[in-house]
């Protein structure tokens, strides 16, 4: 059975971690708090001291960190995965980050004697917890298949997008449609509540209609609606992403207007102190300034 290293358990990496740990690799866990290494411990992971000890010894180094900056001193920096790669060695990064920055990771795990694969992935926290996420890989095929079963711990869903960087494009495709639907979506239930129509009406004609979305079926309605703002995908997360997005739009000079406009309202939605909270507060704004509140009772 190949050994699993993790670095980086936060609301995401936890469980993800957990589900390697129950699917029965053995793990080597590292993170810079030392509460969630404790906590995979007492489910029977071993700690590490840094990222080159979870390199040196495991098969398979997963990265979930939040940043582009983070992923690169975690792999390359001084104590980092490269300075303890085994030969063969494969490197996973599942966090969002820019695909410039994960070419450039990959070039230098590939003259290391490595493999990498970008794996971001999607549908939050609670299918992190259930095992079910969605995962976009980037990279080779063949590393993609010799990996299969570490991703099948943690996703029901393997898409494979293209070569190295493709997964992290795919995601931030997908994170500012993402966005955008949201704000869409914040905007038509307040001015439907503030014009007469009732909440459930529109929810009912919405999960019915052609303007039907898996955010609103599977997430508005368990998250805000419901007073909910505990974080799936926090405001500063959505902001970071939104950030990527825009930046790889001015690389490839398309412009993406919509996507602007709604990283400005999700960093006044950061500005008011909701940076913490989970993206869909983006509602409270909006019901604030138009006098209405939107409950599910």
């Amino acid at each position: 059975m190949k050994t699993v290293g993790f670095i980086g358990l936060g609301t995401m990496g936890r469980p993800m971690a957990l589900n390697v740990l129950r699917a029965g690799f053995p793990l080597i866990a590292y993170d810079v708090r030392p509460e969630p290494v404790a906590d995979l411990m007492a489910q029977g992971a071993r700690p590490a001291s840094s990222p080159r000890q979870v390199a040196s010894e495991s098969d398979v180094a997963i990265l979930m960190v939040r940043t582009s900056a983070e992923a690169e001193d975690v792999i390359a920096g001084p104590g980092g995965v490269l300075d303890g790669l085994r030969a063969g060695g494969t490197v996973i990064v599942m966090s969002t980050i820019a695909p410039s920055v994960v070419r450039r990771l990959a070039q230098q795990v590939r003259a290391a004697g490595g493999h990498m694969l970008d794996a971001p992935v999607t549908r939050g926290t609670p299918a992190a917890i259930a095992g079910t996420l969605a995962t976009m890989v980037g990279g080779e095929p063949a590393v993609l298949d010799a990996q299969r079963d570490v991703l099948q711990a943690m996703a029901t869903d393997i898409l494979y997008c293209g070569p190295s960087g493709v997964g992290a494009v795919t995601k931030l495709v997908n994170n500012l449609i993402l966005g955008i639907i949201a704000e869409g979506l914040c905007e038509g239930l307040v001015l439907g509540v503030k014009a007469g129509a009732s909440l459930e009406t529109l929810l009912d004609v919405l999960h019915q209609g052609s303007a039907r979305t898996w955010l609103l079926d599977e997430y508005f309605t368990q998250k805000i609606l419901r007073g909910d703002v505990s974080p799936g995908g926090s405001v500063e997360v959505v902001c970071k992403d939104l950030d990527l997005a825009l930046e790889l739009g001015r690389e490839e000079d398309v412009p993406l207007v919509a996507g602007a406009v709604c990283r400005e309202l999700f960093g006044q939605l950061k500005a008011l102190g909701h940076g913490d909270d989970d993206y869909t507060t983006l509602l409270l704004p909006l019901e604030q300034m138009a006098g209405v509140r939107l409950r599910i009772v």
